[in-house]
Parts: structure tokens; sequence; C-alpha cells
């Protein structure tokens, strides 16, 4: 059985890589905090709202062409950490290392976001 943390961390997986926005929300909603916060090097965003509108751009944006994982899901009380890759219609490729904590509640309330 997954841990806490092994579950918000799949439901978020699941989640930016969902295109239908009814869905994703229902991820999100399962996985990230109300007032959780991914923070970039562009800046931080906040609650569930903000980064379901990330996501959305993400997904919107015709030069993605999707997103795989690079590593497994390294879990561990409340912190995780794994590494992602976006793959781009050019044939280029973004790198990611995230880590990140959970709450008492199982949710995401913290996502910190590296790309390169």
């Amino acid at each position: 059985m997954p841990s806490p943390v092994e579950t918000a961390v799949e439901l978020y997986i699941r989640a930016a890589g969902e295109r239908d926005p009814a869905a994703r929300a229902t991820l999100l909603d399962a996985c990230f905090a109300a007032d959780g916060r991914l923070v970039t090097r562009a800046g931080v965003i906040r609650g569930r709202a903000g980064v379901d509108a990330m996501l959305a751009r993400f997904q919107a944006d015709p030069e993605v062409l999707g997103f795989r994982m690079a590593s497994a899901v390294d879990a561990a009380g409340t912190t995780f950490r794994y590494r992602s890759i976006v793959e781009r219609r050019d044939g280029t490729r973004v790198e990611f290392f995230d880590a990140g904590e959970i709450d008492a509640d199982g949710r995401i309330v913290t996502l910190l976001a590296f790309a390169g």
C-alpha cells in the first residue's frame, strides 16, 4: 500500500498530465493543499487554482508534446523528490527536479520545481 506522500505525488503527476480541466481539478483537490505553494525560479504560485492555471497553460502550449518521469519517486516521511522531462516539438527537452512536502492531511503543501 502506498504511503500518503507517495499517493499525493502520484495524483499530482496524473494532474500534471491531465488535459480535461474538471478531471485535473479533481486530482488537484485530492493531492494539493488549498494554500499550498509551488516555488520556481520565476516565482511562487499559491493555491490549487494557481497551480491549476499553470498546468492549463502547460497543457495548452503548442510547443509541448508532453512529459515523462525520469526517475522513481523517492519518498520518505512527509518529503519527496523526483525527476521529469518535458518533451518539446522541436526535439529539445527540459529536465526538471522537483522536491516537496505534504501536510498532515496528505496533500502537497510545498513543491520546489527546478528546471534545467
